[in-house]
């Protein structure tokens, strides 16, 4: 019983250190909920925008994303979720560049990347709402414009 009760809070422990995100250290507050659902354009006119505007910062791997918010806010999120699944990327990942973005796993992880750098020399007068692209009132596949 003793043994027991002197590996129950290192059990605890590993588990939690295992189902963090690769050391990645977050510290700004839960930002979305997921959002990588598919919405049509009625819903997405319904639901508050969960998007987050910025520029790609220096901060970014193989695993990892970083971004300052127009707001100046930096960010750093997981491109892999916690249940395993990759982000949505439209684009390429450039330092610098403009992005609208969304997060899964209350902020931890990356739910959709739009390059809206590369997205503004292939279209004109368009909308991004919580990840999806609507043109003239209709949301439509971003990958039409980016892949």
């Amino acid at each position: 019983m003793i043994k027991t009760a002197r590996l129950l809070p290192a059990m605890l422990a590993t588990l939690l250190v295992l189902s963090a995100c690769k050391g990645n250290k977050n510290n700004t507050p839960a930002l979305a909920a997921d959002t990588t659902s598919i919405v049509d354009t009625t819903a997405a006119e319904q639901v508050t925008d969960s998007t987050i505007y910025g520029k790609a910062s220096e901060d970014f791997g193989m695993s990892t994303f970083g971004m300052i918010t127009d707001d100046g806010d930096t960010i750093n999120v997981c491109r892999t979720a916690n249940d395993g699944t990759d982000a949505k990327i439209y684009g390429s990942i450039k330092y610098d560049d403009r992005y609208a973005m969304t997060t899964r796993d209350n902020g931890e992880s990356l739910g959709v990347l739009i390059n809206l750098t590369e997205l503004d020399k292939k279209l004109k007068n368009y909308e991004i709402r919580n990840g999806h692209l609507v043109v003239n009132g209709d949301t439509v596949p971003v990958e039409n414009y980016l892949k």
